[in-house]
């Protein structure tokens, strides 16, 4: 049974739902002790077992009200140990009640950093006093029950019209959601004071001789299973904002994620151009299994990057830089596809889409693909983490060097900046073939560089028999001189990869005996 006195301390920025868990804490025998506004409110309402603040301190608000609560009859209330005999004397000799509830919530710090209004304005809404009472009562959780959000308040008010005391189970579980709360509201508004200019968890990492990096992740939504329908999973993500919507189909499962990922990233990679030029990539298994730019319609991208390979098309996921329109909704309809990523699709692409049960629709945010080098890449190994930038930063061409003496073709140049573009997300050992800016073949992931370009060359006849006039790309450089003579032997008319061999005479040598252009782009694009 509860004692007949007893104290509470509340003190709520949000007032919803506070004056009926005030009422029934009243009605059990509580004296309610508030500041400034809430006092002002909780008066208004009809409580009528309420001091103020001061009331206890004996001591006013000061500095405009940044402190009121920063007192020892205070928080000696809230940290006292009821069975401590020490502790007990202590509150008698300085005439402080024992507080058995902290109902606190916080200046809206998230809200109010994003509004405009001054820097200064903003720092008013860091909150101290309230983040100072919650973590005292969580500390003391056995004896003092921290309350955090309204959607607390019914199970305390469950409690106390049955006039039981809050199980320490109970008290626990909110303690865990008050440091919980604390730690992200912490992390909060250190990421807003940052100087390095750098966003969320990435912060951290940025700065010189970092010895702990802090990631504090919010679950978004279960997946349907992990990478096997055996595993459970998740997504956590740190984001303001999702990157992306499902607007139909089944739940995304893990391997899911890992392909949208993997699709945006490469439309990411060819956002330049949204205004003059249409462009589709297919993905499978994280690999692009087809791509192609068009300057004739979002179709013809689409039918160029199918063609690559119509067989590992099935089960793709697809993936478009410009509005979905009907006429290459039609065109993917027959066709089994995993999942379907668009900025945008117009109301007749969306209804025919939108039939494919199984299909996973999804449209992407175009600020998040315009963002740069703003996130970390993160990844399980060896009982650790491995943490590094994103590589999502457009290559700088004017850095690319022919370095051969042929001379090249502007159609074959652009041939080899698209190549290259694609390369960049295929698993190494990668080979690119491509013409007329739309991948011809493609080898991922074998253990030498010539069985990447031998893969790639199956592939690529199997899609269009025997052809010439395509260009190749390696994502790392040639270690010997047998990729270039493999390249002449099948008909490629230009080079491009990173440079950087100890044998890069040889292969050049070999590039001009053949009469093939070469660039070096002096960086590297390993996906591992």
């Amino acid at each position: 049974m509860m004692h007949k006195t007893r104290y509470a301390v509340i003190s709520v920025y949000d007032k919803t739902g506070i004056t009926e868990l005030a009422t029934h804490l009243e009605i059990a025998g509580y004296t309610i002790i508030a500041t400034g506004n809430t006092y002002k409110f909780l008066k208004s309402a009809g409580i009528v077992k309420l001091k103020k603040i001061e009331e206890i301190t004996g001591f006013p608000e000061i500095l405009d009200g940044r402190v009121k609560t920063l007192h020892p009859a205070v928080f000696g209330g809230i940290l006292s140990v009821r069975e401590n005999e020490s502790h007990r004397d202590d509150l008698i000799k300085n005439g402080i009640n024992p507080i058995d509830f902290v109902v606190v919530n916080l200046y809206p710090f998230k809200e109010m950093k994003d509004k405009d209004i001054t820097y200064d304005e903003k720092l008013e809404f860091i909150d101290i006093g309230g983040v100072s009472l919650l973590r005292a009562a969580a500390k003391n959780f056995k004896d003092v029950t921290a309350v955090i959000d309204p959607s607390f308040y019914g199970d305390i008010i469950l409690f106390l019209k049955n006039k039981q005391e809050i199980p320490v189970e109970v008290k626990k579980i909110y303690a865990y959601e008050t440091f919980k709360l604390t730690a992200e509201y912490d992390v909060m508004i250190a990421d807003f004071l940052n100087p390095d200019n750098c966003v969320g968890i990435d912060s951290d990492f940025y700065r010189n001789e970092t010895k702990e990096l802090s990631v504090n992740l919010k679950k978004i939504f279960n997946l349907r299973y992990g990478e096997n329908p055996h595993q459970k999973a998740a997504f956590y993500g740190t984001e303001t904002f999702s990157p992306f919507e499902k607007l139909s189909g089944k739940d995304i499962s893990y391997n899911n994620l890992l392909d949208i990922d993997s699709a945006l990233g490469i439309i990411k990679d060819f956002d330049e151009n949204k205004t003059n030029g249409f462009f589709s990539a297919i993905i499978k298994h994280t690999n692009p299994c087809g791509a192609a730019l068009s300057n004739i319609s979002l179709k013809n991208a689409f039918l160029k990057a199918r063609k690559t390979d119509e067989i590992s098309f099935y089960g793709g996921i697809i993936g478009f830089n410009k509005k979905l329109d009907e006429e290459t909704a039609a065109e993917i309809k027959p066709f089994f596809v995993e999942i379907i990523l668009a900025p945008e699709y117009s109301k007749e692409a969306l209804k025919i889409l939108e039939s494919k049960k199984n299909t996973i629709i999804i449209r992407y945010n175009d600020d998040f693909m315009r963002r740069k080098n703003e996130r970390l890449s993160f990844r399980s190994a060896s009982g650790g983490i491995l943490v590094q930038e994103k590589d999502d930063v457009p290559d700088d061409t004017s850095g690319f060097k022919t370095v051969t003496g042929v001379k090249m073709q502007e159609s074959v140049l652009n041939d080899l900046i698209f190549a290259w573009k694609i390369a960049k997300h295929v698993k190494s050992n990668a080979i690119v073939y491509a013409k007329n800016e739309a991948t011809a073949g493609i080898g991922a992931g074998q253990m030498s560089r010539i069985d990447s370009a031998v893969f790639a060359r199956e592939k690529m006849k199997n899609a269009y028999g025997e052809i010439k006039g395509f260009v190749m790309a390696s994502d790392g450089f040639f270690p010997f001189k047998d990729s270039v003579e493999y390249a002449a032997k099948i008909g490629v008319n230009g080079i491009i990869q990173p440079g950087g061999s100890i044998r890069d005479d040889e292969v050049i040598e070999a590039a001009n005996k053949f009469n093939i252009p070469m660039i070096f782009t002096n960086i590297r694009h390993f996906k591992h």
